[in-house]
């Protein structure tokens, strides 16, 4: 009786659960070109930081192939290209623990979407607004003043990085 009903619906739930995943589309990852021509195309002039990474994290050396960020004002970007899709999902997820810890508020706007192959994470907290995000083997972290996030959503959503 009640235990087969029970594997039934745990049958359905499983296979519910194998075609979201199946039809949760992937995101392409964008390169550092498209993203370095899309900065430039805002008025941005990016630098290549891979060396201060290699210099601060020897570690970096064997997966990170390149970092590009700007910073303007108070507006800061950075775009990472990694090798592997795990070391992507590392900094997506040190700079996710900072950011939510340091700016968790009660009144701050959050949202998180993991989905596929990506993570797509904002937060509009205590007049920051923090982005962190990763895309296969790529990863985004940016943050400004709350007045200025349109000038980063702006980049992101010409990168197809900001909605799921």
């Amino acid at each position: 009786g009640y235990l087969k009903l029970a594997l039934i619906i745990i049958f359905f739930i499983v296979l519910a659960v194998i075609f979201f995943e199946f039809i949760a589309v992937p995101k392409t990852p964008a390169t550092v070109e498209q993203v370095r021509s899309i900065i430039t195309a805002q008025g941005y002039e990016p630098k290549d930081i891979t060396e201060q990474y290699y210099k601060s994290d020897p570690g970096f050396k064997s997966t990170l192939n390149k970092c590009i960020s700007f910073d303007k004002d108070d507006i800061h970007f950075e775009f990472f290209d990694f090798n592997n899709d795990n070391s992507a999902v590392n900094v997506y997820s040190q700079v996710y623990s900072q950011v939510s810890y340091k700016y968790n508020h009660p009144d701050s706007i959050e949202i998180k979407n993991q989905i596929a192959n990506y993570t797509i994470y904002t937060l509009d907290s205590l007049g920051k607004y923090n982005v962190a995000i990763y895309i296969g083997n790529t990863a985004v972290y940016a943050c400004c003043n709350s007045e200025n996030k349109n000038e980063i959503d702006k980049i992101l959503d010409t990168i197809d990085y900001l909605k799921p």
